[in-house]
């Protein structure tokens, strides 16, 4: 079987809607025990509830904060007693009402960069010494698109390149300790995240050949038009290649960054 994770303990963070959701539900299918981590508690346990291996869990964490990631990673080991995979998705947009503003303020980059940047670091520098200890461990990190080229946000783009960018320094690293470190740059993905931009900011454009979308009806238009594919991108499609990343298949797969997009970007 492709991406056999039969017992693989994984962690993936923002892991209660979206993009997490699809990894979770991929990762569980492969054989997975996953634990969906969000601060999102209800939601979290909605995920955690439709998943077949009832070993899995979910878990309450802000990766912003060092504490609530650091307790976090303590009682995985503490029940399983390995991390063997960890996906960072837990992602934002902007600051609150950061559709208000044309162009971002310093609240849009810091919070952007505390969750999108930091948080990934955080939460990898938190699980790679006993990785280390292991001599084994799968990273991946969920970049985008935007990292390929800038859009009308660019706090996030910034971001998102900042991921790619970081996913090559750690992987580098770490490549001697037989860890991989990669990450994934999805495309134009239906999730809540895509509707929030489509109720609070129809001129949304997000680096596209053509202007932004203010109803699924748009984004459908946008995809057909954009991608070579001709179709989006899908929670589940992501979910498939992070499994694969995260199994033994990927072993001497490292510091790359996967575009998952429907031709839009080739490199």
């Amino acid at each position: 079987m492709i991406a056999d994770l039969t017992g693989k303990i994984a962690i993936v963070t923002g892991g209660a809607q979206g993009i997490g959701a699809g990894i979770c539900t991929v990762l569980d299918q492969q054989g997975a025990i996953v634990v969906v981590a969000d601060k999102n508690e209800d939601a979290a346990n909605s995920v955690y509830s439709r998943l077949l291996n009832k070993d899995s869990s979910h878990v309450n964490v802000d990766v912003t904060d060092d504490t609530s990631v650091n307790d976090m990673t303590k009682s995985v080991i503490s029940t399983y007693g390995s991390i063997d995979i960890l996906v960072n998705n837990a992602g934002i947009i902007g600051a609150e009402k950061w559709w208000t503003r044309e162009n971002g303020n310093d609240d849009d980059w810091q919070t952007t960069f505390d969750v999108n940047v930091r948080g990934v670091v955080r939460c990898s520098d938190a699980v790679t010494p006993h990785m280390l200890e292991r001599n084994y461990g799968k990273q991946v990190n969920i970049a985008s698109i935007a990292a390929r080229r800038g859009g009308s946000l660019p706090f996030y783009c910034v971001t998102k390149a900042a991921v790619v960018n970081w996913t090559q320094s750690k992987a580098a690293a770490l490549a001697s300790s037989g860890i991989n470190v990669n990450a994934i740059c999805p495309g134009l993905v239906w999730t809540p995240m895509t509707q929030r931009i489509t109720d609070h900011r129809g001129n949304f454009n997000p680096g596209t050949l053509r202007s932004g979308y203010k109803d699924k009806d748009e984004f459908d238009a946008l995809v057909k038009d954009w991608v070579p594919m001709k179709r989006e991108q899908t929670p589940i499609d992501i979910g498939k290649v992070a499994a694969f990343l995260a199994s033994d298949d990927a072993q001497n797969i490292t510091g790359q960054a996967f575009n998952v997009d429907g031709g839009i970007y080739m490199n």
